[in-house]
């Protein structure tokens, strides 16, 4: 990436493993994009978002030759401005219009990604030790993809056409700061129940304040059912493994969360079970969890 940025943008500066670096005080990321289609049909979007919060957010920069691509890299520009977390918020949870995903496509798309999961674990099987933990982690994510499935279940033996809302999303829990909330490389188009849980597992929210957004904005049965299935699935660990970006560290990093993760299921039961009958998943108690 250093060489992709002297020679495409004539920029010398240390570029972190996340692709962020500082250059004339300004914050700037170099973002590796596989699509560019799908990468500018977001950031169109991410654009709207942004003047909807009245908000700054990041720009894309065009190269020497005055492209926006170079060599399926993106560099983003960040401006500072006024951020305003509660204006974000009801923004960010606000569906788009007349458009919407079927939970039968969605659960057809989180199988295939828990076969592909399974089907990895025919590699590892005679690896060296130290990838026994992968292993395992594998086995538990996809016992928990499996139990999301159920929850979708749930949702089409009622209405085998149901659909919920689709929205800007995070695409993965991010750190607890401004310029990554903020940043388009870290957004799909998907729906505000995934929005909702990644603000949740970024800590950006907390229990207290989803029971006040589920009282504040409108949610179906299906939605709110959809939103426990949500926080079941492990979309986050299925995306790092598929892309093979799980190394020693990170595989540490989610032993280490799992205890969080089981609070999460328990206290997301607790206040979702208020508005709607979600299936029994006999493991998730206090009893059995703790």
């Amino acid at each position: 990436m250093q060489n992709l940025l002297e020679m495409y943008y004539g920029i010398h500066a240390h570029i972190d493993e996340r692709g962020y670096f500082v250059y004339q005080d300004q914050l700037y990321c170099l973002v590796e994009v596989a699509c560019i289609n799908t990468f500018l049909d977001i950031y169109r979007y991410y654009r709207y978002f942004m003047y909807q919060c009245q908000c700054s957010g990041y720009h894309i920069v065009k190269n020497n030759n005055q492209d926006i691509i170079s060599h399926h890299f993106v560099l983003l520009c960040y401006t500072k401005s006024a951020f305003h977390f509660q204006n974000y918020l009801f923004y960010a949870l606000q569906p788009m219009t007349f458009q919407k995903m079927k939970i039968i496509n969605i659960k057809e798309q989180w199988i295939s990604k828990i076969d592909c999961a399974r089907d990895m674990v025919k590699n590892y099987a005679y690896s060296f030790k130290h990838d026994q933990d992968l292993i395992s982690l594998i086995y538990y994510y996809c016992g928990l993809g499996e139990n999301s499935i159920c929850v979708l279940n749930e949702i089409l033996s009622i209405d085998q056409n149901a659909s919920v809302p689709l929205s800007l999303s995070l695409t993965h829990p991010v750190e607890n700061n401004v310029y990554e909330l903020l940043n388009p490389k870290n957004y799909t188009i998907s729906s505000r129940a995934r929005e909702l849980v990644c603000l949740l597992q970024s800590h950006f929210i907390t229990y207290q304040q989803v029971q006040e957004l589920l009282e504040m904005q409108y949610y179906d049965v299906y939605e709110i059912i959809y939103i426990y299935a949500r926080v079941l699935y492990p979309s986050s660990f299925f995306d790092d493994l598929l892309c093979q970006r799980l190394n020693p560290q990170k595989i540490q990093t989610y032993f280490q969360h799992m205890e969080e993760e089981k609070e999460m299921y328990i206290n997301m039961l607790e206040i979702l079970s208020f508005y709607v009958t979600l299936p029994k998943i006999d493991w998730i108690s206090q009893r059995n969890m703790l």
